[in-house]
């Protein structure tokens, strides 16, 4: 069976595309722009870009209702759900730290783009159930998962917990769901120390087995001519055509695989297109890479096809490198990828994203956008389905009904009544949900209301730990070695006087080892171990013992394993341990780490006696 979609005889595309329909949405917004772009008129950009679009109808598809899923990212961490703030709203700490409060009301997070909710957690079932009623009013069919299997390794567990509770809410909202897997999730693990090379297509077997035996035979997941759709977003690491014939060979169908633009296309049924980021994109690059992609997918039987807003991520402000800028073009860019996904008669539109904060490309709701995509996507359903009940309005109401659900002063009856008008819409209840409103007294407007916060300071005062006096540090810019490490947090960004970069070492991998040659036989008086003093990095004990050598072969245990404090209200999340000896390498181990997987240093200092 091919994928459930609605047949229509009325030709869509010639309507729409063709007609000059507008698809845009009325809520207007003032989007961050960089440089020239604030005040830059596209529209002669863009009506040149989509006279350039030259997409043939395809051989294969007909014309047809898509499945319109979005690309969704499972990955985020924030109070009270978490225990503190996860790495993509703040990247790293180096300039964002969302405990900080803004003068304007938001929290400091990493990302051009704010959720009208603020930073959320992934796991939190109210935030989840609000998003599966942004997409039921929006008519949005379900959701592509950027999934990095079920090891607990990095931050992969998290990512799978997050997972296994949203599929949990489309399912009781009749919504679809599939899975892109991101491969080379085994290759950091390799990295990593988590697994060995050797280990790597089994974890592989194992990972598609589970998605086999949970997933793939489940009415809500989407398949082609009864084949499960598996995307990955790649492949990054596993390459070799036999590899993933050993992956699908545990499957009961053989999934229907769709590589990334330009990654194994001669072994893989098809492909889908992304942004393709190197530098700065203009529209007349972005319809060049359309027309090239659609021309290859053009004898394809099924088709998955990208629309995308724009991408300005955040990546170079927060101290890394950015992948480039697309703008968004006052919903141009939007209006252009998604007319050329609907003239090559796709089966599934897929909109990237959901909500990338990181990479700037988010159709959730935020302050910069408002409602804008969801509007455009809303407009489209009501183009197939001229009875969708859904209006404009009722796009606000899921956020409404989530400030009233999580308000701690809303009087239990109109709790009750906005609980009643959210499962309505889950269950598509479209009569109960204004029922429910209306018995509430719930008001819904246009504005775009964000959930805000009084503006506060991130600094936090304490004590000075250790003064060094004017005396020189003799572990900076020494050479470092680690015995495992997770992502790029190598060992020399923890010797590099900056205590915004960090090493850590391989989730769950005990022993976490962090030596340093000193140069010479030196004699030792202190080491000080630094966090980042920020409140993201929260209060957290690690158990740490010091082991010495003046070789750098046969080391002697100096300090035995002890749990040292970190806490950025009392010690800058700062801590001293006394050495006094003479060594010339030094090594600490990890053993232990009550805020994290392994072992941390954003900054080890090393003072010898005077």
């Amino acid at each position: 069976m091919k994928v459930a979609v609605k047949k229509t005889t009325a030709l869509f595309f010639t309507a729409v595309c063709l007609a000059g329909i507008n698809l845009t949405g009325c809520t207007t917004t003032s989007p961050p722009k960089p440089e020239e772009s604030e005040t830059k008129d596209y529209t002669t950009d863009y009506e040149h870009a989509e006279k350039l679009l030259n997409i043939r109808q395809p051989e294969n598809r007909t014309e047809k209702k898509p499945l319109v899923l979005v690309h969704y990212m499972p990955w985020f961490q924030a109070p009270p759900v978490s225990d503190g703030y996860g790495f993509h709203w703040h990247q790293g700490g180096a300039k964002f730290d969302p405990y900080q409060i803004l003068s304007d009301g938001c929290a400091n997070i990493a990302s051009h783009q704010y959720p009208l909710t603020g930073p959320y957690d992934s796991r939190d079932r109210n935030i989840l159930e609000y998003q599966a009623a942004l997409m039921k009013i929006s008519g949005i069919d379900g959701v592509i998962f950027d999934w990095y299997g079920i090891d607990n390794a990095l931050d992969y567990k998290e990512i799978q917990e997050s997972t296994l509770a949203m599929i949990g809410v489309l399912k009781s909202a009749g919504l679809r769901y599939c899975i892109c897997y991101e491969d080379q999730s085994v290759g950091k693990m390799v990295e990593a120390g988590s697994i060995t090379k050797a280990d790597a297509v089994e974890t592989g077997k194992k990972t598609f087995k589970y998605m086999n035996d949970n997933w793939f035979s489940d009415a809500s997941y989407v398949k082609y001519e009864n084949r499960p759709v598996v995307m990955t977003f790649g492949p990054q690491y596993f390459f070799d055509r036999n590899q993933w014939d050993e992956f699908f060979s545990v499957c009961s169908e053989r999934p229907y695989f769709i590589t990334l633009e330009g990654h194994s296309e001669s072994f893989a049924d098809g492909s889908y297109n992304w942004f393709n980021m190197n530098g700065k994109k203009t529209a007349v690059q972005s319809a060049s890479q359309l027309n090239n992609f659609y021309a290859v997918q053009y004898a394809k039987p099924f088709l998955v096809a990208t629309a995308y807003a724009e991408f300005y991520d955040i990546y170079g402000q927060a101290g890394g490198k950015s992948y480039g800028y697309l703008d968004y073009a006052a919903g141009k860019t939007f209006n252009l990828t998604l007319k050329a996904s609907l003239m090559a008669y796709p089966d599934i539109i897929q909109i990237a994203t959901w909500n990338d904060y990181g990479e700037g490309t988010c159709i959730e709701p935020t302050i910069q956008r408002g409602y804008e995509e969801l509007e455009v996507l809303r407009n489209l359903q009501k183009k197939y389905a001229g009875d969708f009940p859904y209006t404009m309005l009722d796009l606000r109401a899921p956020l409404e009904l989530y400030k009233i659900i999580v308000s701690v002063s809303q009087s239990a009856a109109k709790k009750n009544s906005a609980e009643r008008a959210l499962k309505a819409v889950l269950s598509g209840d479209v009569s109960g949900y204004r029922t429910a409103l209306a018995d509430g007294k719930i008001i819904i407007d246009y504005a775009v209301k964000p959930v805000l916060q009084e503006p506060s300071s991130s600094a936090v005062k304490s004590a000075v730990v250790y003064d060094a006096g004017g005396r020189k540090n003799a572990a900076l810019g020494v050479p470092a070695v680690v015995n495992n490490k997770i992502y790029d947090f190598a060992a020399g960004k923890a010797v590099d006087g900056d205590v915004n970069t960090y090493w850590e070492g391989a989730a769950n991998k005990y022993p976490n080892t962090f030596q340093v040659d000193l140069g010479s036989p030196l004699n030792l008086d202190f080491a000080v171990l630094k966090l980042n003093p920020q409140r993201i990095w929260g209060k957290r004990s690690q158990t740490i013992g010091v082991q010495t050598s003046g070789t750098g072969i046969d080391f002697t245990t100096l300090v035995p394993p002890q749990d040292y404090a970190f806490d950025p209200a009392e010690n800058s999340n700062t801590v001293l341990i006394q050495l006094n000896a003479t060594a010339r390498y030094v090594r600490f181990v990890f053993t232990k780490n009550t805020g994290g997987t392994a072992g941390q240093i954003a900054e080890l200092e090393v003072y010898v006696k005077k």
